[in-house]
């Protein structure tokens, strides 16, 4: 069954109102953001005013360098589903890391957010999620190590060892070793990549049904294959050069009959 997930921004500041805007700003050499109602949005621009009256436009270099007081806003992103997908890239940003477009940061929130009820990790239904455990997520998802997953239900007060027995493929191990078979523990890395989009699917099943090689031809392309090698169903093996890992063959094998359907 199909599933749309929406998704809404919460001020950061009090946690309860919904935002309106992303406020972004620059100090020290640091670049922040943060997602504000339009009180707490105004209230912000107000105690800055005094500052950047008192100001002088920072060189480009200076800037570049230092980090100048520049608070901008952008619009809030309108609620979207987690089944959109935004395979777009500027020119400018292929020399580097793209950043991930909105449906992806929503896609990957939700796939952390089902992640952690799943180890019975608690997290916020709404709002920004923790640094931290959005690195346990990518470390368990991505390599299967759980340290950092352990250290953070041991903060929460809950015991690793219960929690182990709930993930994907419950209690199956091999009846030789006592361990999950390496199958077995790649079908679970696999489930936890959660759902791909559309665009990032088709290239994924492409490359699986060849000979698991893909060139990006352009910036969907780009995007698409840089979304995968995130998800852990891909790794970047040239410039625009791919290779699909055993995690993106076991999440086209586990998904086939979807895919067919």
């Amino acid at each position: 069954m199909a599933q749309r997930v929406q998704v809404q921004l919460v001020d950061d500041l009090d946690g309860q109102q919904l935002a309106t805007e992303t406020v972004s700003f620059s100090l020290d050499g640091k670049h922040r953001e943060i997602d504000l109602s339009s009180e707490n949005a105004a209230t912000f621009r107000g105690l800055l005013q005094p500052y950047m009256a008192a100001s002088r436009p920072a060189a480009p270099t200076n800037i570049a360098a230092k980090g100048g007081l520049d608070p901008d806003q952008h619009p809030a992103p309108e609620p979207d589903t987690a089944d959109t997908d935004q395979d777009e890239e500027t020119p400018a940003d292929q020399d580097r890391e793209p950043a991930l477009t909105q449906a992806e940061r929503r896609q990957i929130g939700a796939d952390i957010r089902r992640w952690a009820h799943l180890h019975d990790l608690p997290i916020n239904p709404l709002g920004r999620i923790p640094e931290k455990t959005r690195k346990a997520w990518q470390q368990h998802t991505q390599h299967g190590n759980r340290t950092l997953l352990d250290q953070l239900l041991t903060k929460a007060g809950i015991d690793p060892a219960t929690t182990q027995a709930k993930e994907p493929n419950d209690n199956v191990v091999s009846i030789t070793s006592g361990k999950p078979t390496a199958e077995e523990h790649l079908e679970r890395r696999a489930r936890t990549v959660g759902k791909l989009s559309d665009h990032q699917r088709n290239r994924l099943q492409k490359a699986c049904s060849g000979d698991g090689t893909a060139t990006a031809t352009d910036p969907a392309d780009r995007s698409s294959y840089q979304a995968l090698v995130r998800r852990g169903c891909m790794t970047l093996t040239g410039e625009d050069t791919y290779l699909v890992t055993d995690v993106g063959r076991t999440w086209i094998r586990l998904n086939q009959p979807a895919l067919s359907a």
